[in-house]
């Protein structure tokens, strides 16, 4: 199912930069901000069940990764400073939100 594209070789956050760099087996590093993360955080919470239902998550610019755990062989679940830990990131859509970070998506 997945490929290059989608499989990460290594996944480093960075506590003072606040930053998650990721670099994947095509060659990508992809470098997310804990605030984006944090705001584009896949969960019904945050997301909804449809999009009607999805929640604008503000105020997020100082949160910070308390810790970060593999979930199958598919996807990231990551735990936050506010508390908020319920989105499973899968290596589709962290390649997702670095695109759209990068203005390319």
């Amino acid at each position: 199912m997945s490929d290059t594209h989608t499989q990460p070789l290594e996944i480093r956050p960075l506590m003072i930069s606040r930053k998650m760099e990721i670099d994947w087996a095509d060659g990508h590093t992809s470098v997310l901000s804990f605030e984006h993360l944090r705001v584009e955080c896949p969960c019904a919470e945050c997301k909804g069940h449809t999009p009607d239902e999805a929640r604008v998550i503000t105020g997020k610019e100082d949160v910070s990764i308390v810790d970060v755990l593999p979930v199958g062989n598919y996807a990231i679940q990551i735990h936050f400073s506010d508390g908020h830990s319920t989105g499973i990131f899968t290596w589709e859509y962290l390649r997702r939100l670095d695109a759209q970070q990068a203005g390319t998506a």
